[in-house]
């Protein structure tokens, strides 16, 4: 009996926790060259396209593009299947994102050959640069996704969940990068000498005040998904390692603090706080079991100690220029926003509501 080419084939393959570091690591660069660019262009040092960051931008590319690339051949050499089925598992996307990425590459330069260099939120809000986003989280992701789809890892310890881990700090790290406009804690909106150089600056008045209030607010929200939506999605598929929460909040507020040379170092500490709450939390709690009520704890906790020690250090360091109501309902409203999507993405969120089963 003959055996068909497609009954020898095998599987695509799964990367090693060893070679996922290696992807990370090559992650690590190239969004290092990201945020040193942003730093380049919030200080108005940026004139060209041929620049030392683009430089360390694009070779960090260039150097995830060749490594998967290599994945690939091997996985391909390994399986026998065809190219567009023998991307390993969690790097399909990835490879994707490679072509993305180049494209974005190529039309940034062409961009900035023809419109010039762009300076603050327009660099953010450049098509060339969202394709370059676009391409950069899928190729950042990869190990992250590799590591969803491992139905072996469900209670890792530190040496098999720090590639997925890390993978989704980068990832997150990206995303907030480009959200840098709505970043609060480079701006501090509530502080009154905030306030008072805004008054200065462009005159007093009920529209401004009105203007810098629901400015914050929005910034408080956005801000809550981009902390809490990568714990939701960790604690969806795994049992958390301990300083899951503080490890991620921590590395996130370092990599924004590098935009501006770390004048806003002490948000590094809030967010560690506020981490160190969920984790202990989810320790005590119990969340790791599978317990659905203490997930929605963590859920309405993490935000109040995240704005509850930010408006506490604005205390301390300045003093709050907005009304009770406006910081007091910011933090309820952050709670509430952080418990909704928790629902949205909690394992757990439609688990009594399914029909029973059929009788036969």
């Amino acid at each position: 009996m003959q055996v068909s080419l497609a009954q020898t084939r095998q599987p695509a393959a799964r990367v090693t926790t060893s070679k996922e570091y290696v992807t990370i690591l090559f992650g690590i660069w190239l969004i290092g060259g990201i945020f040193i660019d942003g730093f380049a262009h919030n200080h108005g040092v940026v004139e060209t396209f041929f620049t030392p960051w683009h430089a360390i931008l694009y070779s960090g590319f260039l150097a995830s593009a060749v490594w998967m690339g290599w994945l690939l051949l091997q996985s391909r050499h390994a399986s026998g299947l065809p190219w567009t089925a023998a991307a390993p598992v969690g790097y399909g996307l990835g490879l994707v994102g490679v072509f993305i990425f180049l494209l974005g590459g190529l039309g940034d330069m062409y961009w900035h050959t023809v419109f010039g260099i762009e300076q603050n939120i327009a660099a953010l809000l450049s098509p060339t640069h969202l394709i370059l986003l676009l391409g950069a989280l899928l190729i950042l992701s990869s190990p992250f996704r590799a590591s969803w789809h491992n139905a072996a890892v469900t209670k890792p310890d530190w040496r098999t969940f720090a590639p997925a881990f890390l993978s989704l700090v980068v990832t997150t790290g990206a995303v907030s990068f480009f959200l840098m406009y709505a970043w609060m804690f480079r701006y501090n909106l509530p502080a009154e000498s905030t306030i008072l150089w805004y008054n200065y600056q462009i005159g007093g008045g009920g529209l401004l005040d009105d203007m810098n209030k629901t400015r914050g607010i929005s910034y408080i929200l956005i801000d809550t998904i981009v902390y809490m939506f990568p714990v939701f999605l960790l604690m969806k598929r795994w049992t958390l390692p301990a300083g899951t929460m503080t490890a991620l909040f921590t590395l996130v507020s370092v990599m924004m603090n590098v935009l501006d040379g770390f004048q806003n170092y002490p948000s590094i500490f809030v967010a560690l706080g506020a981490g160190l709450v969920g984790d202990i939390l989810y320790r005590v709690l119990r969340a790791g079991e599978g317990r659905a009520l203490a997930e929605r704890v963590i859920a309405a906790a993490v935000p109040i100690a995240l704005w509850g020690f930010y408006f506490a250090w604005m205390t301390i360091s300045d003093s709050i220029g907005w009304e009770t109501e406006f910081w007091a309902g910011a933090i309820v409203e952050a709670t509430l926003l952080s418990m909704g999507l928790q629902l949205l993405a909690s394992k757990h969120a439609y688990a009594s509501h399914q029909p029973p089963p059929a009788r036969g």
